[in-house]
């Protein structure tokens, strides 16, 4: 496994949006609000085949599971009664609809790819903006309910898993290193969260006064020093290779032998094989597929799979079953 797709999971464009002459959301009524769901999706209709959630309409286990799939956001789930989300069929492309502000675009997809996500988030954007008019200032650039999204209203966001570096310690100096560069670091489900199995959000904290390309290049410039530490930080982990083996294959063999896991288990489990593949202790077949089983193990994810009725201890059951046969199929032990 190579050191970008051993640190790298996954790729987020998001551009910020408000129509001119509208309040903010927050200050939105019900009929405005509506009437810009339905003009966001008929202008989009022609883009893709998205299908369309409205907030006030979804079950609590549908809306879960999109937000543990990162298509949509918490505060769009709890605090949005009139905000809606349309997701294209591959799932890459998710367009949050009155949630902080009036639109908000977003690409994911697999892997360091800042440069394809741009352009396909700069496609939908451009198509929005010829039917709809955007809150834009020639000062301060397009508007945005929250002061920190001014400007170009652009978060560029990589998902990295750093174990070396939290294993050893070093991960709050790394933060506070690129926190120097204007980019922030948060957990796995973004502001507040926690890094469960090592999983970190890098992303741009400064939006005004630069362009959309000077962004992507600073993000990359970050990534890639953080891509460097942590591959220094495992070499250091192998000074007792014995021990670190010992850890990983014991994760291994509990990821596919246990009766029960919980979320947190699965997540450290499938974390520590994940950086066993990197050391050649296992042959991963996919890591696209492990990347998706991390997601698959989460409790909404667990409970459409299993049926709404399951308890804990049955969802517990179910996922180390569903972790071990995934892994039966893809992962093979070479130590």
């Amino acid at each position: 496994m190579d050191a970008i797709n051993s640190t790298i999971v996954s790729t987020r464009l998001r551009l910020a949006r408000n129509l001119k002459d509208l309040p903010f959301p927050h200050k939105l009524a019900e009929m405005p609000a509506r009437q810009i769901i339905d003009k966001v999706e008929k202008t989009l209709a022609p883009v893709d085949r998205f299908t369309r959630y409205d907030m006030s309409d979804i079950s609590s286990l549908d809306g879960t599971i999109l937000q543990e799939k990162h298509l949509i956001s918490p505060d769009l789930l709890e605090d949005s009664p009139f905000g809606a989300v349309l997701i294209s069929a591959d799932e890459n492309v998710s367009v949050m609809i009155n949630e902080e502000d009036h639109i908000r675009e977003q690409v994911i997809l697999s892997g360091f790819s800042l440069d394809q996500a741009y352009d396909r988030v700069n496609r939908i954007d451009d198509i929005l903006s010829k039917n709809i008019e955007f809150a834009f200032d020639r000062r301060f650039g397009y508007l945005t309910s929250c002061a920190t999204n001014l400007g170009t209203g652009m978060r560029a966001s990589v998902m990295m898993f750093l174990p070396a570096l939290t294993i050893e310690n070093m991960i709050d100096g790394c933060i506070t290193a690129v926190g120097r560069l204007n980019m922030t670091v948060r957990g796995v489900y973004g502001e507040g969260s926690k890094a469960d199995g090592y999983l970190y959000q890098v992303s741009n904290q400064r939006t005004l006064g630069v362009k959309e390309t000077d962004i992507i290049d600073s993000v990359k410039s970050a990534i890639n020093h953080i891509v460097d530490a942590e591959l220094r930080a495992r070499q250091l982990l192998k000074r007792d290779e014995a021990e670190l083996k010992d850890k990983i294959c014991r994760a291994y063999g509990i990821a596919t032998n246990a009766y029960k896991l919980s979320t947190g288990e699965a997540m450290q489990y499938l974390a520590m094989i994940r950086l066993g593949a990197y050391y050649g202790y296992f042959d991963i077949s996919d890591i696209s597929e492990l990347t998706t089983l991390v997601t698959a193990c989460q409790p909404a994810s667990m409970q459409r799979l299993g049926g709404s009725n399951m308890s804990v201890d049955e969802r517990d059951v179910l996922r180390a079953k569903y972790v071990a046969t995934t892994l039966n199929n893809i992962c093979k032990k070479k130590v």
